[in-house]
């Protein structure tokens, strides 16, 4: 991707992902995105900060909406993934998340958008995932070579390695869950 091209943060790629299935307007959109099965345990948006996203979707090129007349009833603004959204939701989708406080919700989007596309696809984002734990694990490992013991800065990198390490451990268990 041109590093002239923003990437939108992970919970406007997840509405990127939700248009995958076809055109939908923003109520349909909020149900889906609230819903306590999925996406809703990491996510709470209101309606309006839904409908700004969406503007802020479509100025950058990623969806497009049209009015759809409904007589009687008010006309609605459907909402449509252009090949643009489609492109950098695949790119994001590929890619592990990059930071360990990413991990909550950026992460967990990505695995729910991955294992619904299929399971090599959850698969692919483990295994990338791990690598990058790996990269954080040992980066704590050096800080913690050079801190004094007991100081805050090693009881801090004790703890970020401790989720680290955790991350990883459920990561192995859950592509375990992949192989059933």
């Amino acid at each position: 991707m041109c590093s002239m091209v923003r990437r939108p943060p992970g919970i406007e790629l997840a509405l990127l992902g939700f248009l995958l299935q076809g055109p939908q307007h923003g109520y349909q959109l909020h149900q889906i995105i609230s819903d306590l099965s999925g996406l809703g345990l990491i996510w709470r948006l209101k309606q309006s900060q839904l409908y700004a996203l969406l503007n802020k979707l479509e100025t950058d090129g990623f969806v497009i909406s049209t009015i759809k007349n409904q007589d009687p009833h008010p006309p609605r603004r459907i909402f449509e993934l252009t090949e643009s959204g489609r492109r950098i939701f695949f790119a994001w989708l590929a890619d592990p998340v990059t930071a360990p406080r990413l991990v909550r919700q950026d992460f967990f989007a990505k695995l729910y958008f991955a294992a619904r596309e299929n399971k090599d696809t959850a698969r692919r984002l483990i295994e990338l995932q791990r690598i990058v734990c790996q990269s954080w694990i040992d980066r704590f490992n050096e800080k913690l070579a050079v801190s004094e013991q007991a100081s805050y800065s090693w009881t801090m990198y004790q703890y970020r390695l401790g989720q680290v390490k955790a991350l990883q451990s459920w990561l192995d268990a859950y592509e375990k869950t992949l192989s059933t």
